[in-house]
């Protein structure tokens, strides 16, 4: 029990009162919390700042380009362009760029006045670097960049030192995306020359207003202030160099550790906050707090269509309307997380409104379902079983999950159980191990929040054609398919949809091939939506610009920090 609630208990104020506090004010507008300092923001000091997931894979941008990493490594790399949360780009190390009637050919004017945090000059050589070293397949990032987003380039070619031409072989409407995405982030080429680096990311350097001072695997990051920063991107809130001459960040797995550390005083701001710990900040006097939704994908619940029970798409039907999903999200976020109607996000341009309240509950038609679907009689411990006596199990795989991921899956699995008779079984590794369990397919269920910054790159990962053992490949370039890919759908139609989404350059046209691809899974019961992705932090009162973990640049996650102050 934290000290805050101790005291709220102490003065008559119920814990379920402060609970059905922190659901009442769910979802403010971003800016908008209150405790925010007035004055102008000075620079010095430090910030401290306590999140729950150290980078798993290393601070190698181009490889350990997940959100835990995309956090905190933003603030040491700097991309071409930037994007902003309407999916508009601007200027950033690139300060213009045409694109060729075709949608083939790049190019891009760079700034003159970029050096990297080890002296070396940035030029369109680096650029080069870069995007040649990801095609590279020894290079631990070609996994992900290489094979992912950059795999329709053809050539890079330096026009001048100042101007640098991409081919590539498809059109692609999701380049600048991708380029403006920690996956597109520029690595000093001095520093991506050390082969033994290349998966730690140990030693590399970027051109950010921060630049990586110490790192203690698992614990802290620690960052310091690029004095010579100068080039912050257009959607920024300043120029110059960063506010704050060290930036801190702490690794904390437990929710009410992290806000126990922000109550005590000993650090300056929180990521992740659970809903339980929202009344302890949000409209405290001392405190501020922020909420603001991502267009980033939503959580969904992938069924495998290629193993077990939910090959049969009524067992996958039953499973998507046998949950109240809006009272188990209800109870386990409070209310700060929204039920997820679609695999597109309602903060992407390209949702759609017509699925809102489909695939509502209807708990006696799912068990009417299963009965049809041979699931008729019930054990001794009433599961369902088949004529054969086999009990009706959906086997879930998940990385170990944290808030609110985990206790929305004991709920769900509760749930089922009640409603429909159906056995769940929880299954928790290390996200390392996830790939290979994947491949060996045994599985019903693969909860995820697939990357990536623009909507095809979501979609194409999550839906694109796969094998049971998680082969996946391209089509004109394109990368379909991949190692999250947890329905593992194979259907030649839905490929083509994406294929389509991805090389249409006008929206309105792009908009009508996600609703079919979206359309199919919602009818199919290929993956059931569950609940929109959105960030939160908490914060002291002397803390300026908490806003801007989320913002400029756009991120999928919190930790930006080129933006905040802190009074002392």
């Amino acid at each position: 029990m934290t000290k805050r609630v101790r005291k709220l208990l102490a003065i008559g104020v119920t814990a379920a009162t402060i609970l059905g506090l922190a659901a009442c004010t769910a979802d403010p507008e971003p800016g908008s919390g209150s405790g925010a300092p007035t004055s102008q923001p000075q620079p010095g000091g430090t910030f401290t700042l306590a999140l729950s997931s150290y980078p798993q894979r290393g601070l190698n941008p181009h490889y350990g380009a997940s959100f835990d990493a995309s956090q905190v490594l933003r603030n040491v790399y700097d991309s071409l362009v930037s994007a902003d949360e309407n999916e508009q780009f601007h200027p950033w190390l690139a300060t213009a760029w045409t694109i060729s009637p075709d949608g083939l050919v790049y190019d891009f004017q760079l700034r003159q006045d970029v050096t990297f945090q080890d002296g070396e000059r940035f030029d369109a050589h680096a650029v080069k670097a870069n995007i040649d070293l990801a095609h590279n397949p020894e290079y631990p990032g070609y996994s992900d960049v290489g094979v992912l987003n950059y795999s329709s380039v053809n050539s890079v070619e330096v026009v001048d030192p100042y101007r640098v031409r991409i081919a590539l072989n498809t059109p692609r409407a999701d380049f600048l995306s991708t380029l403006s995405g920690i996956g597109g982030a520029i690595v000093s080429p001095r520093s991506l020359s050390n082969r033994d680096s290349w998966a730690s990311g140990e030693g590399f350097v970027g051109t950010g207003p921060f630049k990586l001072d110490k790192a203690v695997p698992g614990q802290e990051l620690d960052f310091r202030k690029n004095p010579d920063y100068n080039w912050p991107p257009a959607t920024a809130s300043h120029q110059g160099p960063a506010y704050v001459d060290e930036l801190v960040v702490k690794y904390i797995p437990e929710a009410s550790t992290r806000a126990g550390l922000l109550e005590s005083g000993e650090v300056d701001a929180i990521g992740t906050v659970k809903a339980e710990d929202i009344g302890l900040f949000q409209g405290i006097s001392g405190y501020q707090y922020e909420q603001k939704g991502s267009s980033g994908s939503p959580k969904l619940l992938y069924l495998n269509v290629t193993n077990g029970p939910t090959m049969d798409k009524r067992v996958r039907q039953a499973l998507t309307t046998g949950v109240d999903l809006n009272s188990v999200i209800q109870n386990v976020t409070r209310g700060t997380q929204d039920r997820a109607w679609s695999i597109i996000s309602p903060q992407s341009r390209y949702f759609d409104g017509k699925y809102q309240g489909s695939n509502s509950v209807n708990i006696v038609r799912a068990n009417t379902v299963l009965d049809e679907a041979g699931w008729r009689d019930r054990d001794s411990d009433n599961y369902r079983v088949n004529s054969a006596g086999d009990r009706l199990t959906i086997r879930v795989l998940a990385s170990v999950p944290g808030y609110p991921e985990d206790d929305f899956l004991k709920a769900w699995q509760a749930e089922l159980r009640q409603n429909l008779g159906v056995e769940v079984e929880l299954k928790y590794v290390e996200n390392a191990l996830v790939y290979d369990l994947l491949a060996q397919n045994q599985y019903e269920a693969f909860p995820r929040q697939v990357g990536g910054l623009d909507l095809s790159l979501q979609l194409n990962r999550g839906f694109g054609s796969v094998t049971p053992d998680i082969k996946y490949g391209q089509v004109d370039g394109i990368t379909l398919g991949s190692v999250v890919a947890g329905s593992k759908l194979a259907d030649k139609q839905v490929d083509e949809w994406l294929l389509n989404a991805t090389k249409a350059t006008d929206q309105d046209a792009r908009k009508q091939w996600f609703d079919k691809i979206a359309q199919y899974v919602h009818d199919n019961a290929v993956a059931i939506p569950l609940y929109t992705d959105r960030n939160s932090a908490a914060a002291t009162a002397n803390v300026h610009g908490l806003h801007t973990l989320f913002d400029a640049p756009r991120n999928v996650v919190n930790g930006w920090s080129y933006d905040i102050a802190v009074d002392r």
